[in-house]
C-alpha cells in the first residue's frame, strides 16, 4: 500500500529527527515545512541513506487555505496517510507585557489552530486504515504553568488536553493517539540561549531531538497516551502534580526568573 507518514516542521529540530527515525523504520514520508533549502536538503539526505519514498511540501501552515491545499495535494496524489506527526510549533520566553502581541498570536495560531485543523482534515484519512497513528507534540511545560512563558505553556497545555480527549474519543477505533511532552530540547540558537540562561541545571533535563523522536515514536507505536522523555523530567512532572499550587508557582517563578528581562 502507498502509505505515508506526514510530518510537519520536518526540515529541522525534532521534526527532522522524526523524519530520519521513521525512514530508518522503512516508512515513506511526506515532509511539510516552511519554504527554503533545508527541506530539499533533508529529502536528499534521507534518500541517500534509506530505501523509502520521500516527498516534500513547502508551505506556511498558518496561511489561509494552506492546510486544505495540503489535504487536497494528498488526495490528488492518492497518498494514504497512516501516520500524522504534528510537530510544528513555536515558543517565546519573557515578561508577558514585553513581548509583542503579534508574536503571541503567531504562537497560538501555529501551536493550536494549525494543530486542530490538521487533526480535523486528516483524522478521517487515518481512520480508513486498519492501524493508524497520530502524534501531537506538546511539552513538559504543558503540566507546569511557567511564569515568563505564560502563552507558550498555555498553548502546550491545550495540545496536551486536546490530545488526551481526542484519544479517548477514538479509543475503540483504529487510530492510536499519543502526546509527547519533552523539555528542554536543543533545536536552534534561541533554544541554546535559553539553556545558557539556566546554567548547568538545564543540562540535567536536556534531551536531543534524536532522543525525543525515538522515544516518541516508540511510545506511539506501543499505544502510549503520554510520553515524557527522560527519567528526571518524568519524576519532576510527578512531583509537581502533588506540590501545593502556591508553592509550585513560587518555585517555578524562581527557576524561570532568568527570562524576566527578555
Amino acid at each position: 500500500m502507498n502509505t505515508y507518514t506526514l510530518i510537519t516542521g520536518a526540515s529541522m529540530g525534532i521534526g527532522r529527527a522524526f523524519a530520519f527515525d521513521c525512514a530508518k523504520r522503512g516508512m515513506n514520508l511526506l515532509l511539510v515545512a516552511l519554504p527554503g533549502p533545508l527541506l530539499e536538503e533533508t529529502r536528499q539526505q534521507l534518500l541517500h541513506l534509506y530505501p523509502v519514498k520521500v516527498l516534500i511540501y513547502a508551505t506556511d501552515l498558518t496561511l489561509a487555505h494552506s492546510i486544505i491545499e495540503l489535504y487536497e495535494f494528498c488526495k490528488e496524489n492518492r497518498l494514504e496517510i497512516n501516520m500524522l506527526i504534528n510537530n510544528a510549533g513555536v515558543g517565546a520566553g519573557g515578561r508577558f507585557e514585553n513581548i509583542p502581541l503579534e508574536k503571541y498570536l503567531k504562537i497560538i495560531d501555529l501551536n493550536n489552530r494549525v494543530l486542530v485543523l490538521m487533526c480535523h482534515y486528516f483524522l478521517p484519512i487515518l481512520k480508513k486504515h486498519q492501524h493508524a497513528y497520530m502524534l501531537n507534540m506538546s511539552s513538559m511545560e504543558a503540566t507546569l504553568p511557567l511564569p515568563y512563558k505564560a502563552v507558550y505553556t498555555g498553548t502546550k497545555n491545550f495540545v496536551y488536553a486536546f490530545s488526551l480527549a481526542l484519544r479517548e474519543e477514538q479509543r475503540k477505533g483504529p487510530v492510536k493517539i499519543t502526546v509527547v511532552c519533552p523539555d528542554p530540547v536543543m533545536t536552534n540558537a534561541e533554544a541554546l540561549k535559553r539553556m545558557e540562561a539556566h546554567g548547568n541545571r538545564a543540562k540535567w533535563l536536556l534531551s536531543s531531538p534524536e532522543e525525543v523522536a525515538e522515544l516518541g515514536l516508540n511510545g506511539l507505536l506501543k499505544g502510549k497516551a503520554v510520553v515524557i522523555p527522560g527519567k528526571i523530567n518524568w519524576i519532576l512532572v510527578k512531583l509537581m502534580k502533588v506540590c501545593p499550587t502556591g508553592l509550585k508557582m513560587r518555585l517555578l517563578e524562581r527557576l524561570f526568573r532568568v527570562y524576566s528581562k527578555h
